[in-house]
């Protein structure tokens, strides 16, 4: 229970993002500074601690609009605005009228936690108006197996966090934002510039956009707002997760095999086998028949980035095996018809995505 009579004052800090290719400014970032000075971090984890995450993410949010709209931050600028997604669940905002292109910055870790409530949070904030950016990507491989689900207006490269990495992660990471970006017509941008080197590996790793201690330090925005850059561009809706189930979508085109279980069950292990070789960049979605456990995915757990499963039955007893990561698409679906079964797979990035989708929005929520 959250605890009563607590009040959190935060203030809104700004920091610029920039058009890397002409210097002008695009949009803004809004942070929280707690008036208390109380570290950022510090405020976030209490407030989750203390099941008051709601209240504290909705303060922030709507500080940020206040003083964004009171220094008349308005189009063709944009705000980028944090927001937890549980907190997003529970109150979400209006576009404000007039004022600059809303992106709400969303991390892998809210996907995957809360599947179907950010997604259908993401709907409904698109059909309001606002953008989507994945945020963190460089942090955690496991963005570039979500990347595709949440189709991303921007996607955000951290620098500091990618700089760590290994070489050879370091190329996978921007070889995958860069195909989404090109196939989506996503933006990148690289947040934590603080250097010549960061700038230059920047737009070597293909941003237009980019943020950091370089560019400019968060901060009140200035009494005379800068002459507005480029608009940014958002790529467009999202996936929708409803709709004929990934059996028929499939075997809408694509005619099915007939043949024993043994059959089919053996086309699925050679998916889910090619699925583990993605490793932390990969995901693997299925919803068993009936007649099947989900046993046999528990290993995957350990080698891929987020192995989600339905219960057995949950599709109308069809069985649909979904794996997805940068490079790699592929859905399998099947259904047993009298003494034979039914099965077919599909490689089709865009089918497959959609499948995924729709399983992603059906895992069971685990409990707030």
């Amino acid at each position: 229970m959250a605890p009563t009579g607590v009040q959190v004052t935060v203030a809104a800090a700004f920091q610029p993002i920039l058009d890397l290719r002409d210097g002008a400014v695009v949009g803004y970032e809004a942070l929280a500074r707690p008036l208390d000075g109380t570290p950022p971090a510090t405020l976030f984890a209490n407030a989750r601690a203390e099941g008051r995450m709601s209240e504290v993410d909705r303060e922030c949010r709507a500080e940020a609009l206040r003083v964004a709209a009171h220094a008349g931050l308005g189009a063709p600028f944009a705000l980028f605005l944090n927001a937890d997604a549980g907190a997003l669940e529970d109150d979400l905002p209006d576009l404000p009228l007039g004022g600059a292109t809303p992106i709400i910055e969303i991390t892998e870790r809210a996907l995957t936690e809360r599947p179907e409530a950010v997604l259908r949070t993401l709907t409904e904030l698109r059909r309001r108006g606002w953008g989507v950016s994945l945020d963190d990507v460089g942090a955690d491989s496991r963005s570039l197996a979500v990347m595709p689900l949440l189709y991303p207006d921007v996607i955000k490269l951290d620098l500091r966090l990618l700089s760590e990495r290994d070489p050879a992660d370091i190329a996978r990471i921007v070889t995958a934002v860069g195909d989404e970006a090109e196939r989506r017509r996503a933006t990148v941008l690289a947040e934590g510039i603080d250097s010549d080197a960061q700038l230059q590996m920047a737009r070597a790793a293909g941003a237009t956009l980019g943020q950091g201690f370089m560019l400019g330090e968060p901060g009140p925005l200035p009494e005379q707002l800068p002459a507005a850059g480029r608009p940014l561009r958002l790529a467009g809706a999202g996936g929708d997760p409803s709709g004929p189930l990934p059996y028929h979508r499939v075997t809408n085109w694509k005619r099915p095999t007939r043949g024993p279980l043994a059959l089919a069950e053996r086309a699925a292990a050679l998916m889910s086998g090619q699925a583990s070789l993605l490793g932390p960049t990969g995901m693997l979605l299925a919803a068993p028949d009936a007649a099947h456990t989900s046993e046999r995915y528990e290993p995957l757990r350990d080698s891929l980035a987020f192995v989600g499963v339905l219960e057995p039955g949950a599709l109308e007893d069809t069985w649909t095996e979904v794996a997805l990561g940068p490079g790699y698409a592929a859905c399998f679906v099947a259904r047993r018809d009298g003494g034979e079964w039914c099965f077919a797979t599909s490689y089709d990035r865009e089918l497959v995505v959609e499948c995924a989708l729709l399983l992603m929005a059906r895992l069971p929520q685990p409990r707030r």
